[in-house]
């Protein structure tokens, strides 16, 4: 018993301390990424200067020529994190930098750049966001899903352990509490009677133990699932839900919004 109580602290441990451990030293898009919409898409381009970042980042740029196959007399504008390629004034691409990384290997400056990429020049930008944070998913409902979804194996794999260790505990104890109380009337023995009367209590008492351990567990992986944050990850799009308390004279209830 002392060790099945040990594992479901050594599970509770690994799980606080997979919250404080989430840290990604490179960006997740920095060894290729492309994602795209109706109005637009993201790429990574790169490049390298033997001069400084800023000749890099500009070559980088400059990359998107090359992969939309302009002509090469194109003059690129550059606007901050904004850029567009024009030929004779006419604005041919427009693009924004999202997220850039450096790095210098031996004599090279090399710049990689997370760069959206609009189909028509015309359009707005479309909304993009590198988050840690997740929308609402039926996965929370299942131990250890969403933490898993969001990248959080680790703490994913304690709380479906932990459940499943608790769950199995309970089982376990209530069928060996109802053998001892059928014991207790297949006998005349006082001792024996006494006996197996302390055992059905410790049983029962694991029992009532196990199930509110499992029941805790199953609201922490819940709220854990729905609030903590995961792994970066890029969302592309103004698609949005919202979820809102509503409440009218005849019902209350939770409201789901989509935006698109």
């Amino acid at each position: 018993m002392k060790r099945f109580y040990l594992l479901m602290l050594f599970c509770a441990v690994l799980i606080f301390k997979s919250n404080l451990v989430n840290a990604q030293e490179k960006p997740i898009w920095l060894d290729g990424y492309y994602d795209e919409t109706s109005e637009s898409y993201l790429k990574v381009v790169q490049g390298t200067s033997k001069n400084s970042y800023e000749f890099a980042r500009k070559n980088a740029m400059m990359q998107v020529i090359k992969d939309n196959f302009l002509e090469s007399d194109v003059e690129l504008k550059m606007y901050g994190d904004m850029f567009d390629i024009r030929t004779d004034n006419n604005v041919k691409v427009k693009a924004r930098v999202i997220a850039e990384y450096q790095e210098k290997i031996e004599y090279d400056y090399i710049c990689h750049l997370l760069v959206q990429v609009m189909k028509n020049p015309n359009d707005e930008f479309e909304k993009v966001a590198i988050t840690d944070k997740y929308p609402f998913s039926a996965r929370v409902l299942v131990p250890g899903m969403a933490q898993m979804y969001k990248g959080q194996k680790t703490k994913g794999l304690c709380f479906i352990a932990g459940e499943v260790a608790l769950v199995g505990g309970a089982i376990v104890s209530h069928t060996l509490m109802v053998s001892n109380i059928n014991k207790i009337s297949s006998t005349h023995n006082s001792t024996l009677k006494s006996h197996y009367t302390r055992n059905a209590n410790a049983c029962m008492a694991v029992r009532n133990i196990s199930i509110a351990g499992a029941a805790a567990l199953y609201l922490w992986n819940i709220i854990d699932g729905v609030a903590a944050k995961g792994d970066e990850h890029i969302m592309l799009g103004n698609n949005e839900l919202i979820i809102s308390p509503y409440s009218d004279f005849n019902s209350t209830g939770i409201a789901l919004n989509l935006k698109f």
